[in-house]
């Protein structure tokens, strides 16, 4: 048997939508402890709506089942304008899930009515999404579901045409041809899903390479039925599943080709699941025609003793014989590539063949199984020679189920190889088939999963269903767990004042996210650098690994504030013996504002020249005097190290200079009495205190 598969399968990107909003609405509520509901399923699909409960999302018949204050999320299909009304009178809270493409049919339909014209909707009129265009609607609107119907219709004026999203292309074609035919004056509106008609499209192209068809897809799903009517349609047989349990080995025969193809509401995993189902089956129906070959004739039945034949000298003590679906206990008593010989403690033998010894292929049973072995297998059957069929691996999935309900119900993680990469996902071996669908590996999206083969992950158990031979599982989860574990202990470990090492992870505007082992702290930009940080890019960058010093640990909300100048020394520790009051520095501007200009004194030491004190003359703005990037003198006037802060001057730094050369040439003019202080000096002696009292009241020294 070869199966072939659609191209397209697994949400659209309406349905994708409409679910993870559930979910992350559901994740939100479970906070602030109201409750989520769906006005009727969210989706035409079971298992998802059945998911969804388990999440915590119920299902509405009604307005009326949903009580104030709660969360009512809106099906993909829509809802009626009259109903998000309600609701907020309610004082119920709409989130809503529309899919795109039918707000666009609704939009259509309440514009076109706007416009005068009479809207004829071409869909089942029972269906959700028809009632919500309906409703949206604000003037006469029909809905017919074939061309038959349009001539029931009593039309007038203005005609235009919406549908259902996914309606059959020509089904439309043929109502608009229909209308034309009565005269009438025909606008068409595009509103058919194009992802649905692609797909009605390839099933077309499917059913004719193949003998049989399965369409996987809810009950009520509307796009899911048109699928199987276009199958039909081609004379093959079509078979229409919600999951891979519904399928019977009995609808296909030796070699037949079978086509496979989904609804837009039905998760890639699970027609994975029913592809997978499918090659079980040909395996095994393989498996069946190869060991029916390899078959020796078997002797037939012991003959009865004859009629007074001897009596045995002694009688030997036979146990009764196991029914077929007991577990034995056994020991391997031969190993060959044929079979394995196991004693179960009867008067033959047990025959377990090596295709029974586990779920994967084995080319040398010696490799698995050793002579005197003890092992546990079950009994398949009795064959024609009395001989009990053993299976190892039965067992072993047997056991394997238990682990799994239990991990599930427990919810411990579990250890899963990976065998192959499939579309969707991983497949692993848990003994039996795990799915890990591609949204469950990692934290992150990963688009080339190939790497994952061969590999072993941790992973969590979501679903677990014997019935259906289904198991999915979730690496995502088991890391997130891990990184709450690590998260809770780091948070628990930490000390205000110490130094941790930690990786950049995300750098903002306003600062960086620091991974601490687990953890995220915030480092702002205020706490990069003792000098002025104008873009935290300048200082660190993602992927940097950096030293910070905690500063703060809030573990009620879990936040965490980081430090990195912390790291280093304090400049302003030496401030005041660095820079002390009334001496002359150099600094250099790196900030200009109305009130004056910061000047940097060394890194991480910035002191503050007021306007007022730029120059001996009145100043508009210090732009007039000084540019950022400039090299001045500065005289020190005040140094208050607990809040940082220096106090500058420019003016008395250059009055200072001033009198020092002026004291200089007076020393020199004692010495050489030729010279005058006027030929040396000049006019700078015009307002100068010569030799008299400082104005700090100090008399002059020199």
């Amino acid at each position: 048997m070869e199966v072939l598969v659609a191209r397209e399968y697994g949400f659209c990107i309406g349905v994708k939508k409409a679910v993870e909003l559930a979910q992350k609405v559901a994740e939100e509520a479970g906070e602030s402890g109201r409750s989520v509901w769906t006005l009727g399923p969210l989706i035409h699909n079971r298992r998802v709506v059945n998911d969804l409960a388990r999440r915590g999302i119920r299902t509405a018949s009604g307005l009326a089942d949903v009580p104030p204050g709660d969360i009512l999320i809106l099906p993909s299909h829509g809802a009626p304008p009259e109903l998000l009304a309600e609701a907020r009178a309610k004082g119920v809270s709409v989130r809503d899930a529309t899919c795109p493409l039918v707000r666009k049919v609704q939009d259509a339909a309440r514009s076109l009515c706007r416009e005068g014209y009479t809207v004829i909707v071409v869909g089942d009129p029972s269906h959700t999404e028809v009632r919500s265009v309906v409703g949206w609607a604000s003037g006469p609107v029909h809905v017919v579901e074939s061309p038959e119907e349009v001539g029931d219709l009593t039309l007038e004026g203005k005609v235009a045409v919406v549908s259902q999203t996914t309606q059959r292309p020509e089904t439309v074609r043929r109502v608009v041809e229909r209308l034309r035919e009565m005269a009438m004056d025909v606008r068409v509106e595009p509103t058919l899903c194009h992802v649905t008609s692609r797909r009605q499209e390839e099933m077309r192209e499917l059913a004719q390479k193949v003998d049989v068809l399965v369409v996987v897809g809810g009950r009520q799903s509307a796009n899911t039925k048109k699928l199987v009517d276009i199958g039909r349609e081609s004379g093959k047989p079509v078979y229409h599943v919600e999951s891979a349990q519904d399928i019977d080995p009995s609808w296909f025969n030796k070699g037949d080709t079978v086509g496979v193809a989904a609804g837009t509401s039905t998760p890639d995993w699970v027609t994975e699941e029913v592809v997978a189902r499918m090659e079980e089956i040909n395996e095994n129906t393989e498996a069946q025609d190869k060991e029916g070959k390899a078959a020796s004739p078997g002797a037939g039945p012991e003959e009865a003793a004859e009629p007074g034949a001897e009596p045995a000298q002694e009688a030997q003590v036979i146990p009764p014989l196991p029914k077929a679906g007991d577990t034995v206990t056994g020991t391997v008593v031969k190993v060959s590539p044929e079979e394995i010989l196991v004693d179960i403690g009867y008067k033959t033998e047990g025959i377990l063949p090596p295709s029974e010894l586990g779920r994967r292929f084995v080319s040398d049973p010696s490799e698995v199984v050793k002579e005197g072995e003890v092992i546990d297998a079950l009994i398949v059957r009795i064959d024609d020679e009395g001989r009990p069929v053993l299976s190892r691996r039965r067992v072993a999935e047997e056991q394997a189920w238990r682990r799994l309900e239990e991990a599930h119900r427990e919810g411990l993680t579990i250890e899963a190889p990976v065998t192959s990469k499939v579309k969707g996902g991983l497949v692993a071996d848990v003994g039996t088939r795990g799915f890990i669908p591609a949204s469950q590996v990692g934290l992150e999206y990963i688009e080339d999963l190939s790497g994952y083969v061969g590999k072993t992950l941790k992973v969590k158990v979501i679903e677990v269903d014997r019935g259906d031979r289904r198991v999915i599982l979730s690496e995502k989860k088991a890391l997130e767990e891990e990184r709450e574990r690590q998260r809770q202990a780091v948070l628990e470990s930490l000390e205000e004042g110490e130094i941790r090492e930690g990786e950049v992870k995300r750098v903002t505007d306003y600062g960086a996210f620091v991974d601490i082992g687990g953890i995220d702290g915030l480092l702002h930009v205020s706490e990069m650098s003792w000098k002025r940080v104008n873009d935290p890019r300048e200082v660190v960058k993602e992927g940097d690994r950096i030293q910070v010093c905690v500063l703060k640990v809030d573990r009620e909300k879990e936040r965490v504030s980081l430090g990195l100048k912390q790291v280093g020394p304090d400049p302003w520790a030496e401030a005041v013996k660095q820079f002390p009051v009334g001496s002359i520095v150099e600094g250099r501007v790196v900030s200009v504002v109305d009130f004056g200009a910061f000047v940097e004194l060394t890194e991480g030491v910035e002191g503050l020249v007021h306007i007022s004190q730029l120059a001996p003359r009145r100043v508009a703005h210090p732009s007039e005097v000084v540019e950022v990037g400039d090299r001045v003198r500065v005289k020190v006037l005040k140094v208050n190290p607990k809040e940082r802060r220096i106090s500058l001057s420019i003016r008395e730094a250059e009055q200072e200079m001033d009198r020092r050369q002026i004291k200089k040439f007076l020393k020199e003019a004692r010495k050489d009495s030729v010279v005058t202080i006027g030929d040396v000096v000049g006019d700078l002696l015009q307002g100068a205190n010569l030799g008299g009292p400082e104005k700090d009241g100090e008399p002059d020294k020199d």
